[in-house]
């Protein structure tokens, strides 16, 4: 076999395993991407990433908080149990334009 079957192999059996990850990068003023799309009753692993300064994302609704800074990137599982149109709020004060960091999270 070769290594790039064994390669590809390896990453379907860790995607069966541990579900879906979506990695949001933090930056002084917003995120990328700037909306994510998840499956209702799904697991998914949310993972933040900051590109500069202490940033956080958090979600009343979905029931999670994360907090990243460049050295230290933060994940969390979540399953969404209700569909609909959500948002994602910076969780850290971090500056001048803070209120706008959002992200926007649907949930089919």
């Amino acid at each position: 076999m070769k290594s790039s079957k064994i390669i590809g192999l390896c990453f379907l059996l860790s995607s069966l395993l541990f579900g879906k990850e979506i990695k949001i990068e933090a930056y002084n003023w917003g995120y990328e991407p700037k909306e994510i799309v998840l499956k209702k009753d799904e697991p998914v692993k949310l993972t933040l990433v900051s590109r500069e300064g202490e940033h956080g994302l958090g979600s009343k609704d979905l029931k999670f908080d994360l907090q990243a800074t460049p050295e230290k990137p933060e994940s969390v599982e979540i399953t969404p149990t209700k569909a609909g149109e959500f948002t994602g709020k910076c969780t850290v004060p971090c500056g001048k334009g803070h209120k706008k960091m959002n992200v926007k999270i649907i949930v089919k």
